[in-house]
């Protein structure tokens, strides 16, 4: 089980090389990640104080098509999931199990700050209409910490 309260089953897609999802990924989304390949438990393990950050800060973010349908990357924003919640029912469900009382995960990336992990507990914050979401920020030397091993294929 994950944070989010789904399994890995969910987050399913065609496994791909890191190269390949970058080539795959829309510029927009290029353009505000910082292109580290980094591993989400390494992420979760960063000494990082949990601190809060106001909910509409990060709302730029809902317009960038993060999520998945049907297997397939980088098709559905957070923002077409919050205007029709039953065309995205998985999606829904999960921002609806999402626990708030673990922090989202940011780093600090040119100038701003960005959603690495969490975006279903930030819309469900939105949801709720909350002010403020707790979140640990990392900075993005921090964020190479959480290097993945790179393979030699």
């Amino acid at each position: 089980m994950t944070i989010d309260g789904v399994d890995e089953s969910d987050r399913s897609a065609p496994d791909v090389s890191f190269e390949e999802l970058l080539a795959m990924m829309p510029a927009a989304l290029r353009d505000v990640f910082p292109q580290t390949r980094w591993q989400l438990g390494k992420l979760w393990a960063l000494d990082l104080r949990v601190e809060p950050v106001e909910v509409v800060d990060l709302l730029w973010m809902f317009d960038l098509p993060l999520w998945q349908l049907n297997g397939e990357r980088f098709k559905v924003t957070p923002n077409q999931v919050a205007a029709t919640p039953m065309n995205f029912r998985p999606h829904y469900e999960r921002v609806m199990r999402a626990d708030l009382d673990f922090p989202i995960h940011l780093v600090a990336y040119r100038g701003r700050l960005v959603v690495l992990d969490g975006i279903h507990r930030l819309l469900k914050a939105h949801f709720l209409r909350r002010r403020w979401i707790e979140a640990k920020i990392a900075t993005a030397a921090q964020l190479r910490q959480c290097a993945a091993p790179t393979s030699l294929n």
